[in-house]
């Protein structure tokens, strides 16, 4: 220990460490002589805390060190560079600015904690736990003295000397480290040990051994309610301290997890029940939740999930408890990705075929949105067969019906093919572009335009004069009779003009340009006189 003095009263009354007036730097340094587990830090200062300190920690027996925390009123100031908030990693250098305020001005504490209780520790026997807890040595640097401010009018030497650091009491917490060869430490001679047989009691004796009191050292098994530092009382044959929510009897003490709870508890209950598990058997086994209504320390604790295993993620277990930063509620599925539901027990919209073998729980839809009613499912959730337009057709809706085409987003989704009664040879369209079957020489999407060169014949293109017919008949052997034109008549046939046929009489026409024998349509065009 540098520039420190040590003042004791005549009376037993309470001492101090003190360093020298008006030196800031100050460094206390503490050789434990073997490898220990440490674990916490406490100081309690008589004067002012330190404006700014630093704590160190070698593995080596000095030879190198490492800063556990840095301390500060003011850390961008004092310490620029050390980050303050904390990220989430439990080994990170941090500066800590909660323990050095000016106030109190007296009986003012510093504590420091290897292991942050509120970052959780998933491996306590990982090496890099290990070697956070792992030391030899420690060392205190006090840097800066927090002063009442005549410093900074008066800047004689003489002023900051009424300043100084002092430590009324000094607490290392930890544990010895014995490779796993040992299961408690042999206490230094003079300090008194627990009436539990191999049990190593925490004492407020000032007696030290290697450095360090040996009362800093906690083994496993059960101590007497009461007893000074005694975490896990005994009672009757099982440990109080076990806190198995009464659904197990049994439990053992492990170190790892006493350091891991800030040396809260290093119990760990054994053989849990009613679907428990868990250190303190608080946790549901998989398939199980805690149910919102039973009490923690019931039988009925734990309730059965109810998640359909062909839609759910692992089998279908359930959230085991509720916790709203994760998202979690107890007994809440985990659906597969197209699945859906309370239970996952249905696809979700646009996937069918719920099914335990497939990775997503249900196949997507496929199904041609062009064809497919808007506003509903696209598809059937057991078939996967698509609901389709008034038009449309097909498993996907991708096929437009007999007679339509151009599937679209229109309502119907398909128009129709309109092709030309006369110019095509039927009313089915081609499906893409809604080209009808046209007849020779007609051409047209609807077969409704003659090809270049060609006309088409109107219905009366086969048109026969009446006065170019012969007559027939006994009684009137001139017949025809032409009647022509006449000034002021209005024209009303065709030709040159009518042949009047009398009763009893005929006419005999000339037919010998029909193309194709067929049936036909006879028209007749008269007027009668």
């Amino acid at each position: 220990i540098e520039n420190v003095i040590y003042l004791s009263g005549p009376h037993g009354q309470r001492t101090w460490w003190q360093s020298e007036n008006g030196v800031e730097h100050v460094s206390i340094r503490l050789d434990l002589e073997g490898e220990f587990h440490f674990t916490h830090l406490i100081m309690k200062f008589k004067t002012f805390r330190p404006a700014a300190m630093l704590v160190e920690r070698s593995a080596d027996f000095g030879r190198s060190w490492k800063v556990y925390r840095y301390f500060a009123y003011n850390c961008s100031k004092l310490f620029p560079g050390v980050p303050v908030q904390p990220s989430g990693l439990v080994d990170e250098v941090l500066c800590d600015q909660r323990y050095s305020e000016i106030e109190p001005s007296s009986h003012g504490e510093v504590i420091f904690k290897v292991l942050d209780p509120s970052i959780p520790v998933a491996d306590p026997y990982s090496p890099s736990i290990q070697d956070l807890l792992r030391v030899t040595n420690l060392r205190v640097n006090l840097t800066k003295l927090h002063t009442l401010g005549d410093n900074l009018l008066d800047t004689r030497r003489e002023v900051l000397h009424k300043y100084y650091y002092a430590v009324d009491e000094l607490v290392l917490r930890g544990s010895c480290f014995c490779h796993g060869h040992a299961a408690h430490c042999a206490p230094a001679p003079g300090v008194p040990t627990s009436s539990i047989p191999g049990m190593v009691r925490r004492t407020q004796s000032p007696a030290w051994h290697g450095g360090v009191r040996a009362g800093e050292v906690w083994q496993w098994g059960c101590c007497q309610a009461g007893e000074l530092g005694c975490y896990m009382p005994c009672r009757g044959a099982v440990p109080a301290g076990c806190d198995c929510n009464e659904h197990s009897q049994r439990c053992h003490f492990d170190m790892a997890v006493f350091l891991a709870t800030g040396n809260t508890s290093g119990a760990v209950c054994d053989g849990c029940q009613h679907n428990t598990m868990g250190r303190r058997c608080h946790l549901c086994k998989p398939f199980y939740y805690r149910h919102p209504r039973s009490d923690i320390r019931s039988p009925t604790a734990c309730a059965p999930c109810d998640c359909d295993p062909a839609g759910s993620l692992d089998g279908g277990a359930c959230d085991g408890h509720t916790d709203v930063a994760l998202g979690m509620i107890a007994g809440q599925c985990r659906c597969k990705e197209n699945v859906a539901g309370p239970r996952c027990d249905r696809c979700r919209h646009g996937a069918y075929g719920l099914s335990h073998g497939d990775p997503q729980g249900c196949q997507p839809c496929r199904c041609d949105p062009r064809g497919t009613v808007a506003g509903s499912s696209p598809c059937d959730p057991i078939s996967g067969d698509c609901y389709c337009k008034r038009f449309v057709a097909g498993r996907s809706c991708s096929e437009c019906v007999p007679e339509f085409w151009g599937l679209s987003y229109d309502v119907g989704g398909c128009r129709p093919c309109a092709c030309d009664f006369g110019g095509a040879y039927n009313n089915r369209c081609s499906m893409e572009d809604g080209a009808c079957p046209c007849r020779p020489h007609l051409m047209g999407r609807q077969c409704d335009q003659v090809q270049p060169g060609f006309f088409c014949a109107p219905l009366d293109y086969y048109t026969y004069e009446a006065e170019q017919a012969t007559g027939h008949g006994h009684d009137h052997p001139q017949l025809p009779e032409v009647v022509r034109d006449s000034v002021g008549r209005m024209v009303t046939w065709t030709g040159s003009g009518f042949a009047r046929v009398r009763d009893g009489a005929g006419l005999t026409f000339r037919v010998d340009d029909v193309p194709y024998p067929m049936d036909y349509e006879l028209l007749l065009r008269y007027e009668p006189e």
